[in-house]
C-alpha cells in the first residue's frame, strides 16, 4: 500500500512543478508552536491529543462522507484537544489543502498537514498553506531525502514530526536531533497494527525535551 501511495504522489509532485511557484511563499510567515505546546504538556505531566480531521482511510473506507471541517476543527478545540491534524492527501483519504486552510480560519490550534511529503516542493506548499508542522515518514523515504526535507522544513520555520515503527527508523531520526517523534502502530508496509510498537520504542527515548506521539491504533 506506502508502495502504491508514493508512486502515486510521485504523480502528484510532477503536477505541481508545473504550476508552483515558490518565489511567491513568505518564508518569514509565523507559525503556532506544535512541538512547544507538546512539550509544555509533557513537562507539566500532561497527555496531549493530536485530533485529526480525516475524511477516509485505505484500511477502513469512508469515515464521514458529510464531514463538515470547520465544524470538527471547532469541536476538537472545544474538547481540549493540544494541536490538530489534517489530512492533505486526496485519492486515498479524500483530505484537500482546503481542508488545511478551513482549519486554519477556524480555530487557533497548532496544526499539522499530514500528507505523504517526498519531495522539496510539497515543504515549500506547506509552508504556503499555514501548516505549523510537517509529517516526514522514515518508511517513505531514503535517509538522504529524509535529511534534505527535515533541514528545508525547519529553515522554513516548520516543524517536523518524523514517523518511524521500528527501531532502525528511530535511531536515524534521533541521530538527526529531532526532538517531535511519531511513533506509527501500524506498519505501512503491511497495514497491520500492534500498539505494542509504542511500549517498546518509547522505552529507547529518554530525552525529557523529545516529544512522543503515539499514532494509529486506539480504539477506546
Amino acid at each position: 500500500m506506502l508502495d502504491e501511495i508514493i508512486k502515486n504522489k510521485l504523480k502528484e509532485v510532477s503536477q505541481l512543478k508545473s504550476s508552483f511557484d515558490v518565489s511567491k511563499i513568505d518564508v518569514s510567515a509565523p507559525k503556532k508552536p506544535f512541538y512547544e505546546t507538546l512539550l509544555f504538556r509533557q513537562s507539566n505531566k500532561k497527555n496531549s491529543i493530536i485530533a485529526e480531521i480525516k475524511k477516509r482511510s485505505p484500511s477502513k473506507g469512508v469515515l464521514d462522507s458529510n464531514l463538515n471541517v470547520s465544524e470538527k476543527a471547532l469541536q476538537y478545540e472545544a474538547g481540549g484537544a493540544s494541536c490538530l491534524s489534517v489530512l492533505t492527501e486526496k485519492d486515498y483519504f479524500n483530505g484537500s489543502i482546503e481542508d488545511l486552510l478551513t482549519v486554519k480560519k477556524s480555530v487557533n490550534l497548532p496544526v499539522l498537514r499530514k500528507d505523504f511529503i517526498i519531495d522539496p516542493l510539497q515543504v515549500y506548499q506547506s509552508k504556503m498553506i499555514g501548516a505549523d508542522c510537517i509529517l516526514l515518514i522514515a518508511s517513505a523515504l531514503s535517509h538522504k531525502s529524509f535529511e534534505e526535507l527535515y533541514s528545508l522544513a525547519t529553515s522554513l520555520n516548520l516543524d517536523v514530526l518524523a514517523e518511524v515503527h521500528d527501531i532502525n527508523e528511530l535511531d536515524f531520526v534521533k541521530s538527526l536531533g529531532i526532538k517531535l517523534l511519531g511513533i506509527n502502530n501500524r506498519n505501512l508496509k503491511t497495514f497491520d497494527v500492534d500498539i505494542d510498537t509504542s511500549v517498546h520504542l518509547s522505552g529507547c527515548i529518554t530525552d525529557e525535551e523529545t516529544v512522543i506521539v503515539s499514532e494509529s491504533g486506539i480504539h477506546t
